[in-house]
């Protein structure tokens, strides 16, 4: 796992190809023929502003995504949605298709670009819950039903994307690029890259996954010489619609885009189980995750099948796994004593003929406030923090002797990925129990 992203594994896979293709295209009003918004790249997800039939949301934008899926309401009052019938959803994981609801003639905007008739489908599975395992709001994702209409730049050091009418796009001059042709398949894209192993270069034929805040996932098949390498660990891979996904992971020695290389990049190889629902996997080999995109700057034209990278200011960023082998989650909430401030009558002076006396009140300043906590979904079994004792369902209620509710949960991932070595302190709820656990952060590859 990793979380620069790194730093919680999430996982949306979206095997919607059996559903037909929006009708509605995105069009600029009046003379305008590009756009820019800026968006949260978090945990290596693009999260963008949307609003759907006049409602804000936040979606991720998912390349890997070939129709438009809501799968939470989280902070909406309300939303109108049309021309609605109840469907089964598959995607991967162990369980059963989910209810939801195809719904068509919606109006979708992102910046000033207007869809007017977007099919939505609506994911009812209350444990699809993203928003508390990312600590940021996330409604749904968007992909092929937006990227098909423009040149999509993504400029990830600066959390911005420019989004152009194609033929309107003007190339520019870029000589340190990579210039890749695409495949466009059931409204997806596939790129040919390579990966190192044991000194051997191998051709790969990856999706192009920005939903997957992973770097490289390889399907097992040793006919084309893809093997789990010894020493790779079992691990809780992500979620996707139909339940917890897991596999291995490891690392190859390269992964090779043009003449870009990265080294000992992380790579997860799912269980086959899971691979059962996808129904044509043709001569893909796996996916190319938000991990190893968020160290380029990147182009993307679908009417013209193509994708251009740059390299940025996290290229050289080393991978790691998840040194505590905790994954987190919002979880409880505690109420906490705080200051509101110093109000203007907080002090007084009082005098009389012997003496001064000065006052300060201040309790008329504290409030009672709910704070949200963590909770452990996932341990990895022998890491770390399961050799300490924390179990799935403990609560997290301070790290490093500071209370939990101060940190953001990007900033306990960050943590988990710090150093090597470093000392973890936890106090932990369990059953109405505090216990005290530490443990030390070791980088298992």
């Amino acid at each position: 796992m990793n979380f620069k992203h790194k730093r919680f594994l999430f996982f949306l896979f979206l095997l919607l190809s059996n559903l037909l293709w929006s009708q509605g295209n995105f069009e600029f009003s009046k003379n305008k023929v590009s756009d820019k918004v800026n968006f949260k790249l978090i945990n290596n997800l693009i999260l963008v502003p949307v609003k759907v039939n006049d409602v804000p949301l936040t979606f991720l934008l998912d390349t890997g995504a070939s129709s438009t899926v809501i799968f939470s309401f989280e902070d909406t009052d309300s939303i109108e949605l049309f021309n609605y019938q109840v469907i089964k959803l598959r995607g991967l994981g162990k369980g059963e298709p989910v209810d939801a609801l195809k719904s068509d003639g919606n109006t979708i905007q992102i910046g000033e670009a207007t869809s007017t008739n977007q099919t939505i489908y609506v994911v009812f599975d209350g444990s699809l819950s993203f928003s508390s395992r990312l600590g940021y709001p996330v409604h749904g994702i968007i992909g092929a039903d937006f990227l098909k209409d423009f040149v999509v730049e993504i400029n990830n050091s600066r959390e911005r994307m420019r989004f152009t009418l194609p033929e309107h796009f003007k190339k520019r001059s870029c000589r340190k690029c990579v210039e890749k042709d695409l495949v466009i398949y059931k409204n997806k894209p596939y790129v040919a890259a390579q990966f190192i192993e044991d000194d051997t270069l191998r051709n790969v034929n990856l999706l192009i996954d920005s939903g997957s805040g992973d770097g490289l996932w390889l399907f097992e098949n040793s006919e084309e010489g893809i093997r789990v390498p010894e020493g790779a660990f079992e691990d809780y891979l992500g979620l996707g619609i139909n339940g917890s996904i897991y596999g291995k992971r490891s690392k190859v020695d390269g992964f090779v885009l043009g003449h870009y290389e990265l080294e000992q990049v992380n790579t997860s190889y799912p269980d086959i189980e899971f691979l059962d629902v996808i129904e044509d996997l043709g001569n893909r080999n796996g996916s190319l995750g938000g991990e190893i995109l968020k160290r380029f700057n990147w182009t993307i034209d679908y009417k013209n099948a193509h994708l251009t990278l740059k390299k940025n200011s996290f290229f050289k960023d080393p991978f790691h796994y998840n040194m505590s082998g905790l994954t987190l989650q919002h979880g409880g909430f505690a109420l906490v004593k705080e200051r509101s401030g110093i109000k203007p009558d907080a002090y007084n002076l009082n005098q009389n003929e012997t003496m001064n006396v000065f006052s300060l009140n201040l309790s008329s300043n504290i409030e009672l406030n709910l704070k949200q906590l963590f909770e452990v979904i996932e341990v990895r079994d022998n890491s770390p923090a399961s050799l300490a004792g924390v179990r799935v369902g403990d609560e997290i209620l301070e790290v490093n002797r500071k209370p939990a509710y101060q940190y953001t949960l990007n900033e306990l991932n960050q943590l988990f990925y710090n150093k090597e070595g470093k000392i973890i302190r936890m106090k932990i709820l369990r059953n109405g129990v505090e216990q005290q656990v530490k443990f030390e952060l070791n980088d298992i590859q």
